[in-house]
């Protein structure tokens, strides 16, 4: 069990890196939302090529895509942290039925629920600050602390 959670952890911890650090460019948040809003306005994929097209015509992909470039994401550069990325949730299960949850929180952290399929649970957060990435148990404990390099 305890191969499993760790397993989940660290691809947690892999996946949050790239979700919750900021790289050289931004996450374009607020022009994925856009696009992911898109994606299951109907089901209907003839549908949502007709909305994409409308929205691109209008030009609001263009506004949202320009917003996070000279905006939001230059935000999330010298800040860390993207206001219209909190909140976001990522879901991923593994072949097995293990899954984890991931919640970017308004202080920048990650909260994380990892569940095996056998009904065990861990719920643990994430925090980055400068160059040190820690993971804190429910309790706010320290459970691991690791540097790491751009």
């Amino acid at each position: 069990m305890k191969k499993v959670l760790m397993s989940l952890l660290v691809a947690c911890v892999l996946t949050a890196s790239t979700v919750s650090t900021t790289g050289c460019y931004g996450s374009f948040a607020a022009f994925n939302k856009l696009r992911v809003w898109n994606g299951k306005f109907t089901g209907n994929k003839f549908v949502n090529w007709l909305v994409f097209l409308v929205l691109n015509i209008i030009p609001v992909y263009g506004v949202l895509f320009a917003a996070d470039v000279l905006l939001l994401n230059s935000l999330e550069f010298w800040t860390g942290s993207n206001p219209v990325a909190l909140g976001d949730t990522y879901r991923e299960t593994d072949a097995n039925g293990n899954s984890v949850t991931a919640v970017k929180m308004e202080d920048g952290s990650l909260y994380m629920r990892l569940d095996a399929k056998t009904g065990e649970s861990q719920e643990l957060v994430l925090q980055r600050d400068e160059e040190i990435v820690r993971i804190l148990d429910a309790k706010g404990n320290l459970l691991k602390e690791a540097a790491f390099a751009e």
